[in-house]
């Protein structure tokens, strides 16, 4: 199960491409870090903005890294969620015990 779900994740498994919606909160994240990185990039040297980039790249594939943990973590818990959803269906066939 765990190979399928990297599959997925890492968009080796094929599926019709949805686009998301931000929140309001989230959009407005997205623009500070925008205006942050820009305020920034104006005040460092070369060697600085350099170093600025290599720190926003690490720090991005390591946040990819923990978003590929809780998207697993979370499927897997939907589908333990599911089992035990599945194990009390002869509650409703008239055949409790």
């Amino acid at each position: 199960m765990g190979k399928i779900l990297d599959a997925f994740l890492d968009d080796q498994l094929h599926v019709n491409a949805v686009t998301a919606k931000r929140t309001r909160h989230h959009q407005y994240l997205c623009e500070q870090i925008e205006i942050l990185h820009n305020k920034l990039a104006e005040n460092l040297n070369d060697e600085d903005k350099a170093l600025l980039q290599k720190f926003a790249d690490t720090y991005f594939d390591e946040s990819c890294c923990d978003a590929h943990s809780y998207f697993v973590r979370g499927y897997r818990l939907g589908v333990l969620m599911t089992m035990g959803v599945f194990e009390g269906q002869d509650s409703f066939l008239g055949n409790d015990e």
